[in-house]
């Protein structure tokens, strides 16, 4: 494919010379806590977002309004936000050893970047450099048994908090819903990327928020193109835009591009088939898309709770412009803190719901389907099937979390999955699912450490369980 990016370059201009303000790093994606509690924050502070990683600028933004109304929430992000914006520091570390009762198991954990139940260690960090006002480099990394390095959070920023480019491996989650999203989310690893984003909305456009890149994926085989199986390392091309028109409602949409890897499509060539989803001038379909309405709407009082959905399709029905195909639907709750009078404030509830259709994370074009390095790159649901199998699904996650303390937090998570078939191709005999997966984050002397038992049983009718004990900073 022709780097072409020079094509790019008046646009990048034109909105640079809008900036006035600073560039921010990104909250890196493996820190599952940090996360956790800046989705709290986001429903009791109406934090205008449908997409992830968090810029630092954005979470800072919001944190002083509940530094009196939540004083415990407000600390443990507000400690965590201060590695970001120093000079240069660690900004997140992981050292992990697990094992499963499969040792040949291959099962992959869900939004694990790939990592498979059968991992025997896992080690991640991060770290940030500020230079300047308008630049931040990030590196980071991830290794875990099975899999070499991979540059997790290795990135470079450049820009203004209303326009700023990133170069390098930023990972990207296009939905409002925590425990899964149908077209990106942390489910397979990340590959290098070049984007651009605002990482502060636009309050005077309904708090207007974008974010564009384009991926170069790992290496595949079985790309169709003019009659004939090829390989390469298909491209990615990624759009997201929300606003928020009424203060607690958020609206957005969502649209990813996979593209063969024919050694010949320019940057004109890729944004006309990005808006314009019809065959080429051969009749040939010549990429795989994906798009999605999402919205959010918080509602305040006594006990703050979110609601959430996802409207997506898997490319159009007979090339419209304007029908999306193969259906999927979600529909989430979140209440960050549990009213007083069931179980209380020290405890939150998830609930989500999802539903697709057979296409999903299968395609003509692609022999290994919607996948990075053969994992689904939307919901981890698409890789409990057999590899390739047109299959759609019934998904349901529930989670309660319990915050026993200031260091000290359980999360327990139930995840059921029955495949439907509703007219797509290969028929197997699938069982539904069931998962539990406890987690525990705490402190042993001065140290954070916690556990993690994941287990239950597969579409596939195996059992399986798995232990982990980790450290993290």
């Amino acid at each position: 494919m022709k780097r072409d990016w020079q094509y790019l370059v008046p646009l990048f201009g034109l909105l640079a010379s809008a900036g006035v303000s600073a560039a921010s790093p990104f909250i890196s994606l493996q820190d599952d806590y940090l996360n956790g509690r800046i989705e709290q924050l986001s429903v009791v502070t109406n934090m205008p977002t449908l997409a992830k990683p968090y810029s630092v600028k954005l979470v800072r933004q919001h944190l002083e309004q509940v530094k009196q109304s939540h004083p415990a929430l407000f600390r443990v992000i507000d400690t965590r936000l201060q590695r970001y914006e120093q000079d240069y520091s660690f900004t997140y570390a992981e050292v992990a050893a697990g094992g499963a009762n499969k040792p040949d198991g291959g099962k992959v954990i869900p939004n694990a970047r790939g990592e498979k139940i059968d991992s025997n260690f896992r080690v991640a960090a991060t770290g940030v450099w500020n230079p300047s006002e308008y630049a931040a480099v990030s590196v980071g990394g991830l290794a875990y048994d099975g899999e070499t390095a991979i540059p997790v959070d290795s990135y470079v920023v450049i820009g203004w908090d209303s326009f700023q480019v990133d170069i390098g491996y930023r990972e990207h989650w296009f939905s409002p819903f925590q425990e899964s999203a149908m077209l990106l989310s942390t489910n397979a690893r990340p590959s290098v990327s070049i984007g651009f984003s605002n990482p502060v909305a636009f309050e005077s456009l309904w708090n207007l928020k974008y974010d564009v890149f384009f991926s170069r994926l790992e290496h595949t085989d079985g790309m169709r193109w003019n009659g004939e199986d090829i390989s390469g390392r298909p491209g990615l091309l990624g759009f997201h835009m929300s606003v928020e028109p009424i203060s607690g409602w958020t609206i957005g949409v969502n649209r990813t591009q996979q593209l063969v890897d024919n050694g010949d499509l320019t940057v004109k060539e890729i944004l006309k088939s990005f808006w314009d989803p019809t065959k080429d001038q051969n009749g040939n379909s010549i990429d795989n898309q994906i798009a999605s309405v999402t919205s959010r709407i918080n509602f305040q009082g006594e006990t703050p709770f979110s609601i959430y959905a996802e409207y997506g399709g898997e490319d159009t029905v007979n090339f419209s412009k304007t029908r999306l195909g193969n259906l999927a639907v979600s529909a989430g709750l979140f209440i960050p803190f549990m009213p007083q009078a069931f179980l209380g404030p020290n405890f939150s509830f998830t609930y989500e719901y999802t539903e697709f259709m057979h296409a999903w994370y299968v395609h003509h074009v692609f022999k290994n389907g919607y996948t990075n390095d053969g994992v689904a790159m939307g919901s981890w649901a698409g890789d409990n099937r057999y590899f390739g199998d047109p299959v759609g699904a019934r998904v349901h996650v529930a989670k309660l979390g319990w915050q026993a303390g200031a260091e000290q937090r359980y999360e327990l998570t139930y995840r059921n999955q029955d495949n439907q078939y509703d007219g797509g191709g290969y028929k197997h005999d699938y069982k539904m699912a069931h998962e539990l997966d406890l987690k525990y984050y705490g402190k042993l002397a001065g140290q954070s450490w916690g556990y993690r038992i994941y287990g239950g049983t597969t579409v596939l009718d195996d059992d399986f369980i798995r232990g982990e004990l980790n450290w993290h900073w």
